[in-house]
């Protein structure tokens, strides 16, 4: 008899995890301690910590496969113009300034155009150019571009169907300066005070930037811990509570609220529907009468579809009547996967501060 084949171990799937691994374990493309031009427009604090040295939480295997379908659409990009312009597409072009460091994706030379290469879904297509990548290139424009009499333009590739949609950026010079306070800004936390920014007043633990909700579920900001991470405390009680200050304390208040309304609206919802049920045996027994499927009422039609009932089985009944063992349907049984049941609490006055209270 002949032996089976020998599955050899390899699979596309091997290779790009093995990839990954190498991918994290490789020093960074460009100095964390810089300043960058292409966050200038995003998160300050963020800048700070990550110039200051703190490390970062790596990042998950599918933002890694973000990345480097960022990389991707970019080769796509610059393979589009090669054509035109044959060897004149110079690529990361640094940009060094006195507050920061960039890197232009695509330089076409003979025109003094620039091409910031993005991609983005099809249902931020509304949305586009975002504010913060039209901030990145104002900065290439104004430390770089300018003074070679360029054009820019951002060109995003759109995940769903491979489209490139491109949007010019006109140099804009208050929108500069403003970007280049923010720059100074950081730079004097950075070399001066040595100190991150502080998180601004608006930002919250649970709200873009800090964490976003996506299809595979919570994402956070690499820094998230640097940032909230101070703000929770676990407390040594029996129900092994975890405490939280401000300002994340705001999002348990807002979360308490939340409920407190849901539960208002979902007891005057089954009010409504056992109203609903009370009209609708009603309306049952006037069609039964008169053999009919729809009411009338001035320019309302009412009309009444009789669903069959589903046939379902009573396996509890079956194996109490012997027909199949319980061990017989053990294999075929499956459990749902867990969910959170969350419960908002408020201490109880003890008699000492009632007594004070009264």
């Amino acid at each position: 008899m002949s032996q089976p084949p020998v599955t050899a171990p390899w699979s596309t799937a091997a290779l790009q995890q093995a990839h990954w691994a190498a991918t994290l374990a490789d020093p960074p493309k460009f100095n964390p301690h810089e300043i960058r031009l292409s966050e200038a427009g995003q998160c300050a604090r963020r800048q700070t910590l990550r110039a200051l040295g703190v490390v970062p939480t790596p990042p998950t295997p599918r933002e890694l496969a973000i990345f480097e379908t960022g990389h991707w659409a970019e080769d796509r990009i610059a393979a589009l113009w090669e054509p035109q312009f044959p060897g004149q597409i110079q690529r990361e072009v640094e940009v060094v300034t006195d507050f920061g460091v960039g890197h232009i994706d695509l330089w076409i030379d003979p025109i003094a155009h620039l091409v910031e290469c993005k991609t983005t879904t099809a249902k931020r297509i509304p949305d586009l150019p975002l504010p913060a990548h039209v901030a990145q290139v104002t900065l290439y424009l104004h430390f770089y571009g300018n003074a070679r009499g360029a054009t820019a333009e951002i060109s995003y590739w759109i995940k769903e169907t491979g489209e490139i949609r491109s949007y010019p950026v006109v140099y804009d010079p208050d929108l500069a300066r403003t970007l280049v306070v923010g720059l100074m800004e950081v730079q004097l936390a950075i070399t001066v005070l040595k100190t991150p920014l502080p998180i601004p007043d608006d930002y919250q633990a649970t709200h873009y930037p800090c964490a976003w909700h996506t299809p595979q579920g919570l994402r956070r900001c690499g820094f998230w811990d640097a940032c909230w991470g101070s703000q929770i405390t676990t407390t040594h009680d029996a129900a092994a509570c975890v405490a939280v200050a401000p300002p994340l304390a705001a999002d348990v208040a807002e979360y308490a609220t939340l409920r407190t309304e849901q539960q208002a609206l979902e007891a005057h919802l089954e009010v409504l529907k056992t109203r609903r049920q009370s009209l609708e045996a009603t309306f049952r027994e006037v069609l039964a009468a008169h053999q009919a499927a729809a009411l009338q009422a001035d320019d309302v039609r009412l009309k009444r579809t009789v669903i069959p009932g589903r046939t379902t089985t009573d396996w509890k009944a079956v194996v109490a009547d012997g027909v199949v063992s319980e061990a017989a349907l053990q294999p075929y049984q499956k459990t749902g996967a867990a969910y959170d049941r969350w419960t908002v609490q408020h201490p109880i006055p003890t008699k000492s501060r009632r007594r004070r209270s009264s």
